[in-house]
């Protein structure tokens, strides 16, 4: 986590205890956690990023956008929470909006394996196979052992019939650690 040094103390310390309860899935006690250091500390990003994960895991996603929004707001350039924001468009089934957002993250750092994952998802999940794989495989390229990558690059060479170069991309994702 990215600690801000402007932060007063009291800030920090609830800080801290959000990111240990949400570390521990206590997620509603993190969020009061989370919004008493937004009262001390309003501009801190990573509070309204973990606030937003928090609220995503609760279920609430329309609320985690919006405190993913925040941060965005704060830091247009935010890859984390564009990333988050994504993944939670996606939960609500709004695909081309997450993959707007997967898109922003890339244009900021082609290198990030997990924004070409999640955009490989969305593709998938709009029915757009072959744009999935090319996703996949992006992310696979910068980043060799992403599990997920592999797995969902396996789940939709199944989708399409690809059989062995399936049981290639998910023996990968095995090897890695990945369990369905």
């Amino acid at each position: 986590m990215r600690k801000t040094n402007s932060m007063p103390i009291d800030s920090i310390k609830w800080k801290d205890k959000g990111d240990e309860l949400l570390d521990k899935g206590f997620f509603e006690d993190s969020i009061i956690c989370f919004e008493t250091a937004l009262e001390l500390s309003p501009d801190d990003i990573d509070l309204w990023i973990n606030r937003g994960l928090a609220l995503s895991n609760l279920g609430s996603k329309e609320k985690a956008i919006k405190s993913f929004d925040k941060a965005i707001e704060l830091n247009p350039d935010d890859t984390l929470a564009l990333n988050n924001k994504g993944v939670a468009l996606d939960d609500l089934g709004r695909h081309r909006e997450a993959i707007g957002c997967y898109d922003r993250v890339i244009d900021i750092d082609p290198n990030d394996a997990d924004a070409w994952s999640n955009k490989g998802v969305s593709f998938g999940l709009l029915g757009k196979f072959d744009r999935a794989i090319e996703c996949f495989e992006a992310a696979i390229q910068i980043d060799a052992s992403n599990a997920p990558a592999w797995y969902n690059k396996g789940m939709t060479q199944k989708v399409l019939c690809h059989n062995d170069e399936a049981e290639i991309a998910l023996a990968r994702a095995r090897e890695l650690g990945y369990q369905e």
